[in-house]
């Protein structure tokens, strides 16, 4: 049985390390000249946002806050100090619903309070006046599948390449709290605590 498993890891092993060449002199570089001056940053959610339920028939999770700070509406709250709009954003992320980050690209309009004066009077009087903002610029490593396809084989081999951009950004957001140092989309800690808790999806704290 330790033959075989040591056969196993020796046909493996030899893709793996050829390939890393690959990501860090061809295809990342290549895409990085495409992206400009961009930041990024990786969403994780799938498996990490699951939950079950507890004996009670309540549902619970291990990342409490992730599924409600990995949503755009909260995703541009938290990044709007660290990434100004207008800026390119590689997203890297296992989410699989089209057009889910969508949001953060789309333009909004808002409403401010000009002082006017009047011609017949000294009081001045306040107009509306709407403008509009664009939001970011998205990209995502399906934007050159021209360039990955021919070389990519799997979703590890996708990651590496993904994670090369992602340390190349000018500005690095990570799903997790993994440091003080970094920033992060949400405080839940990276660490499997196995504690499951109710998840919560507002920012008043309610559960749902």
């Amino acid at each position: 049985m330790l033959v075989i498993m040591q056969k196993q890891y020796q046909k493996k092993q030899p893709i793996i390390l050829s390939y890393q060449p690959i990501c860090k002199s061809i295809l990342s570089p290549q895409i990085k000249v495409l992206l400009g001056d961009y930041d990024a940053m990786h969403v994780r959610r799938g498996d990490k946002i699951k939950t079950r339920k507890d004996r009670f028939g309540v549902d619970r999770t291990l990342h409490p806050h992730l599924d409600r700070d990995t949503r755009p509406e909260f995703i541009l709250r938290r990044i709007e100090k660290w990434v100004p709009p207008g800026r390119t954003l590689f997203i890297a992320s296992n989410e699989r619903t089209p057009g889910f980050f969508s949001p953060l690209s789309a333009s909004r309009t808002e409403e401010i309070l000009i002082p006017k004066e009047s011609t017949h009077m000294t009081a001045l009087r306040q107009t509306f006046v709407a403008f509009i903002d664009d939001l970011y610029r998205l990209a995502y490593s399906s934007n050159y599948s021209k360039i990955l396809d021919p070389l990519v084989e799997n979703n590890y081999q996708l990651f590496m390449i993904e994670r090369l951009i992602l340390m190349g950004a000018k500005t690095y957001i990570r799903t997790f709290k993994e440091d003080e140092t970094y920033l992060s989309l949400t405080d839940d800690p990276k660490k499997n605590t196995k504690a499951w808790q109710i998840p919560v999806y507002t920012l008043d704290g309610e559960g749902s």
